[in-house]
């Protein structure tokens, strides 16, 4: 019995900074902010079952990066090496690395704090022919079904048979700081390194920064005549 935990290593998006009219991406990388929710809930259900919890990140491969979600409790990370992928050749290619694994539970972030399309979970369900359930706030395992807790504006209570891919939101819980010992104890574990290559369907040619250009509109005048003009004015540019 195993639960898989998809990862993506990203840039740090702290750090990038537009240059030139583009966005420098190439910066310190880290865990995708809201992969380590996901890393953390399989790290808690193999607390709770005695699964085997395992790590899959597929494009950068950043060792550092690998060490820390080990580090996070993971028992074992696959290491999926390949050129740029879109989001249906990466789903192929976490299939292919989980191919003979056969895990009760796939775990995704909702999105990722790159491209923040938030289709990779149910590409990967479909790859897959596992049931979908996304927008997770709880999870709890029964055994062969999934009883999870959805944020989607209300609470929704549901029951899904395993397997199942689960996308998780960052409310489900705080991933833990790994001790000196856990990190230490990280490199003793093993990590497959595993190459895979696919045509993307799609090709991400630049990224540019959204720029607002503000009109710098200065009214002074008393109040009442200050409203009334920025009535006026925003009526004239067809906002009101």
């Amino acid at each position: 019995m195993s639960v898989v935990s998809c990862f993506k290593i990203v840039p740090d998006d702290t750090l990038i900074r537009p240059v030139g009219g583009k966005l420098e991406t190439n910066v310190q990388v880290k865990i995708s902010t809201y992969d380590k929710n996901a890393i953390e809930e399989a790290v808690r259900i193999k607390e709770k079952t005695g699964w085997k919890a395992i790590g899959i990140t597929v494009g950068n491969t950043d060792r550092k990066s690998v060490r820390e979600a080990l580090s996070m409790g993971l028992d074992e990370v696959i290491s999926v090496s390949s050129p740029y992928l879109d989001v249906p050749g990466t789903a192929m290619a976490v299939a292919e690395a989980i191919k003979g694994l056969s895990p009760k539970i796939v775990l995704t972030a909702e999105t990722t704090t790159d491209s923040s399309t938030s289709a990779f979970p149910p590409y990967l369900s479909q790859v897959l022919g596992y049931t979908l359930v996304s927008f997770a706030r709880s999870i709890a395992v029964q055994g062969d079904k999934v009883k999870v807790e959805r944020s989607v504006g209300d609470i929704e209570v549901i029951e899904a048979p395993l397997p199942a891919v689960i996308s998780v939101t960052g409310e489900i819980n705080t991933p833990r700081t790994p001790s000196v010992r856990q990190i230490m104890e990280s490199s003793k574990k093993p990590v497959k390194q595993v190459e895979f290559s696919q045509v993307p369907l799609t090709e991400l040619v630049e990224v540019k920064p959204f720029v607002v250009n503000r009109k710098r509109v200065i009214i002074e005048k008393p109040m009442e005549e200050a409203v009334e003009q920025l009535l006026s004015y925003l009526k004239g540019e067809g906002i009101l």
